[in-house]
């Protein structure tokens, strides 16, 4: 079985569990439902095989970036680094606009993506304005009414993940001031 095979396979079981029909045919196999080929030992087979598979395209890929010069290195880098960022951060586009509008790959990129990390990133990734939105939706929510200090600390949470420390605080609220003045010794 190829790459590419086992990559078709996982699109045609995405889209079929989707439906999770009451029959799923198998090369000569019928089981009654994609359920039970998800418990057979062909699909543990299948799995066993995927990761070897996935461990062999992870190594060749590996390899064939490190056949690249550094420059070439680096226009790869950039280009995939810069398309992420203007594909979340300036178009606020998806996933799927990623892979087929900013790379162009037809829809096999998908599975490709999953397998790499990409997804498990775009589904990481949170932009300023969603987190705003969140903070937005957790005060209407719970119905919240925040002075306006408890309404910074609740906004450094969503965006930071941790409370400010004491001296974040001091220099946001006005206790501790920086002089631009004065210059370093």
């Amino acid at each position: 079985m190829t790459w590419e095979e086992i990559r078709q396979r996982k699109e045609d079981s995405i889209r079929e569990s989707t439906g999770n029909p009451l029959s799923y045919k198998l090369k000569d196999k019928t089981y009654s439902s994609y359920s039970e080929y998800l418990n057979s030992d062909e699909y543990k087979e299948m799995l066993i095989l995927e990761e070897k598979l996935r461990a062999e395209y992870k190594v060749k890929a590996k390899e064939y970036f490190k056949s690249l010069s550094e420059e070439d290195q680096l226009l790869v880098f950039f280009h995939i680094t810069n398309s992420i960022f203007e594909n979340y951060y300036e178009d606020k586009s998806s996933y799927r606009g990623l892979l087929y509008s900013k790379f162009e790959f037809s829809s096999d990129s998908y599975s490709l993506g999953m397998d790499s990390g990409m997804f498990a990133i775009h589904n990481d990734l949170t932009i300023p304005e969603d987190k705003e939105k969140m903070l937005k939706l957790i005060v209407k929510f719970l119905n919240l009414e925040l002075d306006r200090q408890q309404l910074y600390d609740l906004r450094y949470i969503i965006h930071n993940g941790c409370l400010p420390n004491t001296k974040t605080k001091d220099f946001i609220y006005g206790q501790l001031t920086l002089d631009f003045d004065e210059l370093p010794e």
